[in-house]
């Protein structure tokens, strides 16, 4: 599996490349990193804070769904303002807004109703700062070529990180303490990293652009709309084999073991871009998102075969080493198809799609677990992959710089030329 990484990750040269020595990327990655970290918590935080007011399971279930609602709604809509009004003044009111949201959340009295909480949540997600697709749409705005791709894959890479250490911080650590604490300290850190980034050189120098977008906005562009179905896809891939692990964690009785599984799946990832990171990008990137999904199906689909954890994890470490090199192709190719003014919604449209992949198969595998037993989520999980992969190889044309949407600036519509 990990000849095929390489393979599409290999331009015509072998001249290995660090995108940290280029200024600011380094420091950009390191702030959007202490910003995205709660990010990743903030959902188990909600859910803990509601059992900690009384309420039941079915309630925190529901203010968990709320929040998943409001980011993908906020997201795009966030990441048009942006595209238009520049990132520094956006993502500091998105800041202070969702900051507040998480700290009221925190210093809510007991004795309060844990309803409340949908209120709450549904604004944390819904201005819930998009410093991942502010990060990305930086590179291409900064970066060219390999230098770009370089830095999307350690993007992609410490995206591993943030998913493994938001909740071991926030959840583990302070959340044992108290989630009133935990919920603090989230916003503390959302702020703090938010505020550092908005104030950086680079996001100050983003520009305020006025000009008329085409109907759609971002997704007026075909390869976005193509991006997008293909992260959905992918989504529901790792949704289904989320739930899955944890059924089969359950199944042996050792749910302690869940989260091993989760950094074992993990962790071959962050390898993996940090060495994508250093080869550049594929001389064809439609054709290596197309490799890159269809080469997931058969290990995640395989996991249903795993007669115990020893092996499930030796099979994950396979399956997961290759989700930072694909996305960091995603990431690159929305730089090559999205409509000039729209990168950023783009970005966070990708987003909202992976948000609604989980979501979906996340709740496909569970019913399947339920029906059938673990390996059929897992085949699940391996068929969502299947899709996401068919979706960018009949799609392909869309991806290429010719498919790009030709707007025009005096009626506002858009034409496709592919």
């Amino acid at each position: 599996m990990s000849s095929l990484v390489m393979s599409v990750a290999v331009p015509s040269t072998s001249v290995r490349r660090n995108p940290l020595r280029h200024p600011g990327v380094a420091r950009l990655l390191a702030l959007s990193m202490v910003a995205r970290t709660p990010e990743a918590a903030v959902g188990l935080l909600f859910i803990l804070r509601v059992r900690d007011l009384g309420g039941s399971f079915a309630l925190a279930g529901l203010v968990s769904a709320v929040l998943g609602v409001g980011l993908a709604a906020g997201a795009p809509l966030l990441g048009r303002v942006i595209d238009r009004r520049g990132q520094t003044g956006v993502l500091t009111v998105t800041a202070t807004t969702a900051t507040t949201a998480l700290a009221v959340s925190g210093l809510l009295p007991h004795g309060t109703a844990p309803a409340i909480l949908l209120a709450l949540a549904f604004l944390t997600g819904l201005f819930m700062p998009p410093i991942a697709p502010c990060l990305r749409a930086l590179f291409g705005r900064n970066l060219n070529g390999d230098d770009r791709h370089g830095a999307l894959a350690m993007d992609a890479a410490l995206q591993e990180i943030s998913f493994m250490l938001g909740p071991l911080v926030f959840v583990s650590a302070l959340a044992a303490i108290s989630p009133q604490l935990a919920l603090l300290g989230a916003a503390a850190a959302l702020m703090a990293g938010t505020l550092a980034f908005a104030a950086s050189p680079e996001s100050r120098d983003v520009p305020a652009d006025p000009s008329r977008r085409p109907r759609g906005g971002a997704l007026a562009a075909p390869g976005i709309r193509t991006l997008l179905l293909v992260a959905a896809g992918m989504g529901g891939a790792y949704g289904a084999t989320e739930v899955a692990l944890a059924g089969a964690a359950d199944h042996v009785h050792s749910n302690g073991a869940l989260g091993i599984l989760l950094a074992v799946w993990s962790i071959p990832s962050l390898f993996a871009g940090l060495i994508t990171a250093r080869r550049g990008e594929p001389a064809d990137q439609a054709r290596a998102l197309v490799l890159l999904t269809a080469a997931t199906a058969l290990p995640t689909a395989a996991l249903a075969l795993m007669p115990d954890l020893w092996t499930l994890g030796l099979m994950l470490a396979a399956s997961g080493g290759i989700a930072a090199p694909m996305f960091a192709t995603l990431y690159s190719l929305v730089g090559r198809v999205a409509v000039p003014g729209t990168t950023t919604e783009a970005f966070t449209w990708l987003g909202s799609g992976l948000f609604a992949g989980l979501a979906a198969g996340g709740a496909v595998g569970g019913m399947l677990i339920s029906s059938s037993g673990v390996p059929a989520a897992f085949i699940a999980a391996g068929a969502f992959a299947v899709v996401a992969a068919l979706l960018a190889a009949t799609r392909t044309a869309t991806l290429r710089p010719g498919a790009v949407v030709a707007s025009d600036p005096h009626s506002g519509s858009a034409a496709t030329t592919a």
